[in-house]
Parts: structure tokens; sequence; C-alpha cells
């Protein structure tokens, strides 16, 4: 059987305002936010991982240190108008063999590998076994988060997406399956100087 292909795509481009500075080069511990969500992708088989830059994209890139070849940079020059512009943008750059596509937010460095292999295992495996379009997303205390898999998408319309919603828009249109973890990772956002200072907490207590 001809492995389906999946790309994972990281959403990296907002302008942080409620930070007051690039959040995706704030340091935890020894690495830089998006390096760390970087490594947690890299360490699965995603033959291509897109990185979507917006704001201050120049200065980001030359700030992450990552030496994969997997890794495509793309600039989203409508990134003020939303994360659905973003999501848009990536789909644009995934190549003919990719048949789904998993989406990361560069704002949550804390979700667990594991987490991440069953959403995209499951994926995988149901994808090979329907054609119609689905998600499958992780839930935590009854709350969907990410990484998102987007399962036979090129079935899907996503050029209908609009403003910040990233593709919550498209969900009324495509079954949804539901996986429920026990990794509040998929819920932690770093927005705010207040959640950086969480961040730093929760990795001193990890130690």
């Amino acid at each position: 059987m001809v492995d389906h292909k999946v790309c994972a795509v990281i959403l990296a481009a907002g302008t942080s305002s409620r930070m007051g500075t690039a959040k995706q080069l704030l340091k935890i511990k020894d690495k830089k936010l998006l390096e760390h969500v970087l490594e947690l992708v890299l360490e699965h088989s995603f033959e291509k991982v897109i990185v979507v830059l917006g704001h201050k994209a120049k200065e980001i890139k030359e700030g992450i240190v990552c030496a994969s070849t997997r890794v495509c940079w793309v600039y989203n020059p409508n990134y003020r108008l939303g994360q659905s512009t973003s999501f848009v943008t990536a789909i644009d750059h995934i190549d003919s063999p990719f048949q789904s596509v998993m989406f990361f937010l560069g704002d949550q460095p804390f979700i667990k590998s594991e987490t991440v292999s069953i959403v995209l295992e499951e994926g995988r495996r149901r994808a090979r076994e329907v054609s119609a379009p689905f998600v499958i997303r992780p839930i935590y205390d009854e709350k969907p988060g990410h990484p998102i898999y987007w399962g036979n998408f090129k079935n899907i319309d996503f050029s209908i997406l609009t403003g910040d919603t990233g593709g919550r828009g498209l969900l009324q249109f495509v079954e949804k399956v539901n996986f429920v973890v026990k990794d509040r990772g998929i819920l932690f956002d770093i927005d705010t100087l207040e959640d950086y200072q969480r961040a730093l907490q929760w990795v001193s207590q990890k130690v």
C-alpha cells in the first residue's frame, strides 16, 4: 500500500500584539519558542514542514536555528487580516503528493510527542479508508486543541475562510473525530507576558 503523505504546517505569522515583541523568538530554557515547536514536529514522519511567517518574518527566520531540509519557510503578506490568511497561504504551498495536512500553532511548545503520534496515525489510518474530507482533533478538559489533522483536504474549499478564525469556519462542512488526550499542552498558547511567565514556570517544574 502506498503511504498516505501528510504535510505539517506551523502557523507563526501573527503580530504578537499582546506580547509586545516577536514571541516566536522568546527563549524557553535553551531554545526559542518556535524552535521548540519545530523540534516537536520534526520528530515525526512528515516529509514536508511548512512554516508560515508574516510579522517580522525576516527577523524571525534569521533568528531560528533549523537545519532540516524538510522545512519550507513561507511568507504570508496578508497576515494582518487574520489567521485564516495564513491557513490559506499554507494550503496554496502544499504539493500534489500530499493528501492530508496537520496544523500546529507556533506558540504551543508543550504538546506531547505522544499526542502528535496519536492524531497523525489515526488520521493516516482513516484517510486510507475514506475519500471524504474529515478532521481529527485532540481534546483535553472537554476543549479541542492542536494539532489538527485535515484528511483529504483537497476536497475542501478553503477560499471561503476569512478573519482570525483559522480553519474553524470550515468545521461545519467536514466530519469531526475527537480524541481525548492527557495533554494540557494542546490548550497552552503563549500570547501574553503572563503566559510566558507561566511557560517558564512549567519548564522549571519539569526539571
